[in-house]
């Protein structure tokens, strides 16, 4: 009799042994993905950024990638006429004197067959303006201005080049939200088509910048530097969301403060060429 309870005993034991272990790998391999990353993400925040950073470095070149092509470098003769901001403004625009007597700036080309938005203040006081293109050494194109907007410093010039050009998808400035990722890419310091990376500080700020009033101007601090303007403000997804116009700049160099103008305020200006002109921009 106590042989047989043993035994029963000993049965019931290596049931429940058996049952447990069955149990511990139907959750293993049955229990949903979304519940396993979240038991994952508990066991340890530190890699869960370290892997949010590299999800977030991986995107940066392929941004990168769509809009680096189209933005241009703008150079021309100063105009000997032209009025300097004061030295003194801690808001500037960002384009300086290159070589002696020369100016310079970036553009952004948004029709293939040459079409190129970048700011009023980087062409108006400037003659004999040309354009480089990004991988085309030794090469510039005249270009004509197509139409100037002093009052949000926006200018559309085009170039003839006998090719297609790569263009820029312009996205909704109106989606951008504090803190969002961007790259700024442009031409400083005759540096063609340099990249940075920032965030979103402020989606409306407001701004004097050489005596006149600019409302509503992203605020990132991605580097943006002297010769900046009329460059690319772009999102992660490749698009371009601002031009960028100005830094805060007491010292005259890059602190941590950049402005630039929203696309959808040039789109405004684009619809308004098209309908002139009878033809798409």
């Amino acid at each position: 009799m106590i042989k047989q309870i043993a035994k029963f005993v000993l049965f019931i034991s290596l049931l429940v042994l058996m049952v447990v272990q069955i149990g511990s790998i139907a959750i293993h391999y049955i229990m949903p993905k979304d519940d396993a990353q979240v038991m994952v993400a508990n066991e340890g925040l530190q890699n869960s950024n370290i892997v949010l950073t590299s999800t977030s470095s991986k995107r940066v070149p392929i941004a990168v990638s769509k809009v680096r092509g189209a933005v241009v470098y703008i150079t021309g003769r100063k105009n000997s006429n032209a009025l300097l901001p004061p030295s003194s403004a801690l808001i500037s625009f960002t384009q300086p004197t290159s070589l002696p007597g020369d100016k310079m700036g970036s553009g952004i080309i948004i029709d293939s067959r040459g079409y190129i938005i970048t700011n009023y203040h980087v062409v108006s006081q400037i003659t004999d303006i040309q354009v480089s293109l990004y991988g085309i050494k030794d090469r510039t194109y005249p270009c004509t201005i197509i139409s100037m907007h002093p009052d949000i410093d926006i200018a559309v010039i085009k170039i003839d080049t006998g090719f297609l050009l790569q263009t820029a998808t312009l996205g909704n400035s109106d989606m951008v939200e504090v803190t969002d990722e961007v790259i700024a890419i442009g031409c400083p310091f005759s540096l063609e088509q340099s990249v940075t990376h920032g965030i979103i500080s402020d989606t409306s700020r407001t701004v004097d910048i050489d005596g006149r009033q600019y409302e509503s101007l992203l605020q990132t601090d991605a580097v943006i530097n002297s010769g900046n303007s009329g460059g690319a403000l772009i999102n992660m997804e490749g698009e371009v969301i601002g031009v960028n116009v100005a830094i805060y700049a007491p010292s005259r160099v890059y602190c941590g403060v950049g402005f630039a103008i929203p696309i959808n305020r040039v789109k405004l200006i684009l619809m308004k060429i098209q309908y002139l002109q009878g033809e798409g921009v």
